[in-house]
Order: C-alpha cells, then structure tokens, then sequence
C-alpha cells in the first residue's frame, strides 16, 4: 500500500502584477505555501488574504531556496536580483524567471546567477490572468534539467503544458517574443481587415466567429478579434504600453543576429500611434482604433 503523499517545501514568488496574483492564488489554490514579496504592499496584502505568507524583503523570499519571479522587465529583474541579494541566497537555490525579458538580459541574468552559485531557469508564459487563475498557461522552459525537474512540480500546477527549449535561458526567451511578435501582426491584421469591414457596412461580429470557426481558431483571432470587433479594451489582459515593449525586444533579438524583421517599423509606429492616442494602459488590441483613426480621415 502506498505511503502517504510528501509534501512540497514552500517556494517563493516574487513580483505580483496582474499575472503575478493570478499565478500565486493558483499555486495557494491547488495547496502549495507561498512566501511572497512585491514592492507595492496592496498587491502582497492581497494575496495573503488568500494565504500566502508576506516576506519583508526579498532576501527573507530567498530563504525557501526556491522562487518564482514574473516582473515587468529586464530592469525590473536586474533591480530585485542583484548581486547582493544572489550572494546571500541559501547553497542550492533556484530562481525560475518567468517574466519576458530580452535575450540579452536572460543571458546576463544566467551569468550573474552562476557567479554567485544560484542556478537559473528561464519559464516565460503565453496565456492571460484568467488563464493564469486556472492552471492553464503555456510554459516555455530554459536552462539545465535539474532545475527545471526541480521546479516541475510548481509549473504544472500553474500551466497545461510544459514546453522544453533546452538548456541556454535565452533560448525561452526568444521563443516567447517571436510568439508574441506573431501575435502582435495578428492584431494589426484583424485591425485592418475589421476597420475594412465597418467601413463596407459588413457584421464584424459574424466576420470574428467566421475567423474562429473556419481557418483561424483560437484565443489569438476568437479572443482579441472580439474586442477589437467590441473596441472593448478593459479590462486589460496585455496592455499597449507592454505590447511596444515586446515589440522592441523582437526587433533587438532579431538585430543581435541579423535577421531583417520587414514590417516592425511600421508597427512601431501604430503602437506610438495607439499609445498617443491615450490607450497606453488599454490592451494591446486597442491599436485597432489607429487603422479606425486613419479610415475616418480618408
């Protein structure tokens, strides 16, 4: 007969956004401890009321010897994880980064980690907060196997599958910006086809269930064709402000190996457009109103 189940040790989580909240009650919810550290305390009230444990620092989150991070972006990793903070880590901690960081960064980050004997995953994610609440990330996962099957327990309680891109972290990284540069021409698609569309007098919301019903099923197209059909942009689930962020990581990913990425000028430009136009916190499907914009000027 089989023994009782071990449980788990607490792990930390580090950075509690939007994604971070929704990531830490899944791990709360399917019976993990948390200690949890954010720099803003409204945030990390609120996921104790859930029953995470509150650290009052970071290097108190450090001391479980395994934590989770998902921040806004390389300088906001390299601000929290400094030397410093690494060098007093306890013997053997993981740190598991699963924010969108440049690849430059991942591989600064795997470097500094190693000077101080700290060893490092990078674990990036496709999917929404809501997603997130649900255990249904996508999770793209770098670095050496022992610490990915170390942290495996926790990722599968936050996400539905588990994709390996071996063993340099930047390599997840790059995977994730050349996913989310994908997303980003399917949102300027939608947004050219659908403005083409009002402006012939045709249903948008027929022409977004025929997308999803026929060559282009999914969250990307169902999802964001919806709102942009809607112009419903609030709540956000990826704003403006963090989809030109991701656009200038793929355009310097891309630079530092000499791959000509053709139109990510002139998306550059929509997205300045868009968060000129004051939607910089709305989501990123609200660069819609820019084609929009430019067919009433017409």
């Amino acid at each position: 007969m089989a023994g009782p189940k071990t449980a788990l040790p607490r792990v930390g989580f580090i950075g509690l956004g939007t994604m971070g909240q929704a990531m830490v009650s899944r791990l709360l919810e399917t019976g993990h401890e948390v200690t949890v550290w954010n720099r803003s305390q409204a945030a990390t009230d609120a996921v104790a009321g859930l029953g995470a444990t509150k650290a009052d620092s970071v290097h108190d989150v450090l001391q479980t010897g395994l934590v989770f991070s998902i921040l806004s972006n390389d300088a906001a990793v390299a601000e929290v994880f400094t030397a410093d903070v690494l060098a007093a880590a306890p013997s053997g901690s993981l740190h598991v980064n699963m924010a969108t960081v440049s690849t430059e960064a991942a591989t600064m980050f795997d470097c500094l980690h190693r000077e101080h004997g700290v060893a490092y995953v990078a674990a990036p994610v496709l999917g929404r907060s809501t997603v997130a609440s649900k255990g249904q990330l996508t999770i793209l996962a770098a670095g050496a196997d022992a610490g990915i099957a170390r942290a495996l327990p926790w990722l599968e309680a936050m996400g539905r599958r588990i994709w390996p891109f071996g063993v340099d972290p930047a390599a997840a990284n790059v995977a994730k910006i050349s996913m989310n540069y994908l997303i980003i021409h399917a949102l300027q698609a939608m947004s050219e086809s659908l403005t083409l569309l009002e402006a012939s007098g045709v249903s948008t919301s027929t022409f977004v269930d025929l997308m999803a019903d026929s060559l282009f099923p999914g969250p990307v197209y169902a999802g964001y064709g919806a709102l942009i059909a809607d112009a419903r942009y609030q709540p956000a689930g990826f704003t403006t402000r963090l989809g030109l962020k991701d656009l200038g990581l793929a355009q310097r990913a891309a630079s530092e190996v000499g791959v000509p990425l053709a139109l990510a000028t002139d998306l550059r430009e929509v997205f300045e457009a868009a968060i000129a136009d004051g939607h910089a916190d709305d989501d990123w499907s609200s660069i819609a109103e820019v084609a929009r914009g430019r067919s009433r000027r017409q």
